[in-house]
């Protein structure tokens, strides 16, 4: 049985898990999960686990069904930095996922016949108790995705203008926009502004990243909630980010999402953790 007022965070890489070190009370590492880098901390009185993934896909699932099967908990959250794809985000704009897909390159994304038989768009796919699944996207709770777009809504203000490279030098600073939609996941960074166009135009993902949809994956497989944060730490096609200034837009990127991921978390007081009120019932799955 599900811990259902466990919640984990499955967290890229370093730099965005260092903000974590300041949100969770008594953050200390779990050395039975190695060898992953695990900790076990508590956000307003629930317990709550993290797992260091490192990028990419491989890791981004991986971890995820490690923490699962060492900690069983009833919600995964998950987040960090982002690229851009919808024009109107710059750095520090935060997109709360409220679907996840993977972006294939458009030039395998042409319907095909194979043997016969017709074979159309990739997507998420896994098989589970005998059965090949088949799912274009995931998706997070109608109630997660509330809880998390007022969350960053009320933080917005306090994160104040970007301070970290890579905004563009002719647009006025603003406050950090807040949207929900799409988060796209490959595992390449694509900087090309004709590349990002092309996928925009394929998906109409709001951003792109390296694991997100990857944990969405996992947790369908096993029925879990899950909810991803992604802060845009590069708009490639407005204002290219160097290979110099990455590490510090991802670390601002990061600070952001952790701060709207543990306000979530703390908000789940007196529901399970997959977002229904408890009642002597079990929390729905949300993905």
């Amino acid at each position: 049985m599900r811990g259902e007022g466990t919640v984990a965070f499955v967290v890229p890489v370093e730099e965005e898990l260092v903000p974590y070190r300041g949100l969770v009370d008594g953050l200390a590492r779990v050395e039975a999960c190695r060898p992953w880098e695990a900790y076990e901390g508590r956000v307003g009185g629930r317990r709550v686990v993290l797992v260091l993934s490192d990028c990419g896909p491989a890791n981004a699932g991986a971890a995820t069904e490690r923490v699962l099967r060492e900690f069983a908990p009833g919600l995964v959250l998950h987040g960090g930095a982002a690229g851009a794809h919808d024009p109107s985000l710059l750095p520090g704009d935060v997109v709360v996922g409220a679907r996840y897909a993977i972006l294939f390159p458009p030039e395998a994304q042409r319907r095909i016949e194979v043997n016969g038989r017709l074979v159309f768009r990739k997507g998420i796919r896994f098989r589970k108790d005998g059965a090949r699944v088949h799912l274009p996207e995931a998706r997070t709770t109608p109630f997660l995705l509330r809880l998390a777009v007022r969350a960053a809504r009320r933080l917005a203000p306090e994160f104040g203008e970007w301070a970290a490279p890579g905004w563009p030098g002719t647009v006025p600073r603003r406050e950090a926009r807040v949207v929900a939609g799409l988060v796209g996941s490959t595992d390449v960074w694509t900087s090309d502004p004709a590349r990002i166009a092309g996928l925009r135009a394929l998906y109409g993902a709001r951003c792109e990243d390296m694991e997100s949809a990857w944990v969405a994956q996992v947790c369908a497989l096993h029925d879990v909630p899950f909810l991803a944060v992604r802060v845009i730490s590069n708009a490639d096609a407005a204002c290219r980010l160097g290979d110099a200034d990455a590490p510090e837009a991802i670390a601002a990127a990061g600070r952001r999402a952790a701060a709207v991921l543990v306000a979530v978390a703390r908000e789940l007081r007196g529901t399970g953790a997959g977002g229904q009120r408890t009642s002597g019932g079990r929390s729905q799955p949300g993905v």
